[in-house]
């Protein structure tokens, strides 16, 4: 039989107790997987889509909204949009905005601008990590066609 002191006991409690709290701090300081510098931190996906709006679109810098919120490797069927570009503020109409999880489905009309007509386009964005790792552009090109006239 093992007797052990009611001492040694607490003192091993304690020991235990010091490393778990130690494990957590290093976890949570050290090992989180979040980009800090993101200007979508701590924001909802529409709320991060809405900024990369608002930054490309009513104030024009397209070429610094790409920087700030897609990931240095998103995904992008057009990577040579207007909206990546920067320039003259572009005219556009919210439509619709759908968000589920992480995805945002935003659907809406784009003025002329910067050598393209006019279009309706359904964006669909995935975010992690406060930043948007991949957009698909569908464009209705005779929705598109009847908005430039």
């Amino acid at each position: 039989m093992i007797t052990v002191r009611r001492s040694t006991l607490k003192l091993l409690s304690i020991a235990l107790g010091i490393a778990f709290t130690a494990g957590i701090y290093n976890s949570m300081h050290n090992g989180m997987g979040w980009d800090w510098k993101a200007p979508g931190t701590g924001k909802l996906p529409r709320e991060i889509v809405r900024g990369f709006m608002a930054q490309a679109y009513d104030r024009g810098d397209g070429a610094g909204a790409s920087r700030d919120y897609f990931a240095s490797d998103a995904a992008d069927n057009v990577p040579l949009a207007s909206d990546r570009r920067s320039g003259a503020p572009v005219a556009h109409q919210v439509r619709r905005v759908i968000g589920e999880g992480l995805t945002v489905v935003v659907f809406h009309r784009i003025g002329a601008a910067r050598g393209e007509p006019a279009r309706d386009v359904v964006d669909i964005f995935d975010t992690r990590n406060g930043r948007i790792v991949k957009r698909e552009r569908h464009v209705d090109a005779a929705a598109g066609q009847g908005a430039a006239q």
